[in-house]
């Protein structure tokens, strides 16, 4: 088992943290596949998923050392416990909910709870909550997270919901740690088509914006 600090160093490592959500079970495998081939070290399976907790432990296992594998959608403790027991490296919530990020916390397992005010996001922090994800981040933009990490830098934000090519590189020049995508990472027709190889272009071109937009905030900040 990875310490904690390995983790959460894996879990930000390519920016993208790819949000499978109810995936065909005979398909799911191909898809982590490409993802990974594609650049992406963080794989969310959400536990409104079929056979989610199954996909967790099978997942996690092929590809240790590569990718790590948690749960989405988490948002109560028997949820949490069951995932942490099936492998789950780090779970996410679209809410905040203490009694999850205590399970997390008794497991040494990574905490995201979905958050959107300050006062969300500082009480998140304050119950022990590793990051949190700022949720649904589109409909509030860039802007929004740029303005709530000035009075909270420490706190590291991974914007999820409605993360597009368009937006991606926005929200990493805005603060973020990482990004949470789902639909327009994860194209079903795609998947449907079996067309992996498309799939696994479209990981790398989200990975390329996120090198690129940090590339661009680490150079702006020496310049300053």
């Amino acid at each position: 088992m990875l310490p904690k600090t390995m983790l959460l160093e894996k879990l930000v490592e390519s920016g993208v943290i790819a949000v499978v959500r109810r995936i065909p079970t005979e398909k799911i495998d191909r898809v982590a596949e490409s993802l990974v081939r594609g650049g992406v070290t963080a794989l969310e399976i959400t536990v409104d998923s079929e056979d989610a907790f199954s996909s967790i432990a099978r997942l996690s296992r092929q590809l240790r050392g590569v990718a790590i594998v948690g749960a989405g959608t988490v948002i109560d403790a028997e949820a949490a416990a069951m995932a942490i027991q099936s492998g789950a490296d780090f779970l996410f919530s679209p809410s905040l909910h203490h009694e999850v990020i205590r399970v997390a916390a008794r497991h040494g397992k990574i905490c995201v709870p979905g958050v959107l005010t300050p006062t969300e996001m500082i009480t998140a922090i304050e119950w022990g909550a590793d990051l949190v994800k700022l949720f649904p981040a589109a409909s509030f933009g860039p802007a929004y997270l740029q303005a709530v990490k000035a009075p909270f830098p420490h706190i590291p934000i991974i914007p999820t919901g409605g993360i597009d090519e368009q937006n991606a590189s926005s929200f990493i020049q805005a603060g973020a740690a990482a990004l949470g995508i789902g639909g327009t990472l994860l194209d079903r027709k795609l998947i449907e088509a079996g067309d992996f190889g498309a799939l696994e272009k479209t990981a790398k071109t989200y990975v390329e914006l996120v090198r690129e937009a940090r590339r661009a905030g680490n150079e702006s900040g020496c310049e300053r």
